[in-house]
């Protein structure tokens, strides 16, 4: 996973200090893009940065963290609170805040909230990633064709075509409708990438299926899926729960 895109806002420069060298130290997964005094200079380095996560500080002099909510109306990223006092807790929690840490602070507690943080981000992009391959699925396309190498060169083939692909060490059997085989010297992990806008998805280590041609699920400890060609593919206990997950929404 990247590294976490992150702001510091402060009105105390000890205070911003302190918390930064932490995060270089302790969280590694976290990547300072900005720090701010005040709540208009946050506004600013938020709009100039679109940071995952803000630290941020409740009772600052000109006005207090609370504002920042009120300058942004697009909230696209996770907060958590820092501050010397804890009557600002609930109110924080009410501005859906990942945590609330207290001055001075814990350095395992500031490891464990950089964590949950990476946790909700991963799971966050895992939803998109799934929400744009249902949209992919439920709209009608062009017929997108992807080039594979043979003894000759080159031939193009309609992504839709192709039924499944298995592994056969660094290269690739290709399976189409009307019963079409070839293998090509390419790694599934190559077509893995090529074809993950395709409705195509990886359900084991040696298979990768395109969604289109899925007629039946049979449950199990990971399951199997009967293919529109007849062949029935084991999913792996991995990637189950993402499997179902997509072909629950889809079917």
């Amino acid at each position: 996973m990247s590294r976490i895109k992150s702001i510091v806002v402060d009105d105390e420069q000890e205070s911003r200090e302190t918390l930064l060298h932490f995060l270089s130290k302790y969280c590694p997964d976290v990547e300072i893009v900005g720090q701010a005094d005040s709540v208009n200079e946050a506004v600013e380095i938020i709009r100039g940065t679109s940071p995952e996560l803000v630290f941020l500080d409740v009772n600052m002099p000109i006005e207090n963290g609370f504002k920042l909510f009120e300058k942004i109306s697009d909230i696209n990223f996770y907060t958590v609170f820092v501050t010397a006092y804890d009557q600002y807790a609930v109110q924080a929690f009410k501005h859906h805040a990942v945590d609330y840490l207290l001055k001075p602070i814990v350095i395992h507690e500031l490891m464990i909230t950089v964590n949950r943080v990476a946790k909700l981000l991963e799971d966050k992009n895992k939803i998109q990633q799934l929400s744009a391959l249902l949209q992919y699925i439920k709209t009608p396309v062009e017929q997108t064709k992807i080039a594979l190498p043979n003894l000759e060169g080159l031939v193009y083939v309609h992504t839709m075509d192709i039924v499944r692909l298995q592994a056969d060490d660094n290269y690739t059997s290709l399976y189409f409708k009307g019963g079409k085989k070839m293998l090509v010297s390419h790694t599934l992990a190559y077509f893995e990438e090529a074809l993950k806008e395709q409705g195509f998805v990886r359900i084991h280590h040696q298979h990768l299926i395109n969604l289109q041609h899925v007629e039946k699920y049979i449950r199990g400890r990971g399951g199997y899926i009967i293919m529109s060609d007849g062949t029935s593919l084991q999913v792996s206990q991995r990637k189950k729960d993402e499997f179902l997950r997509i072909i629950k929404k889809i079917k």
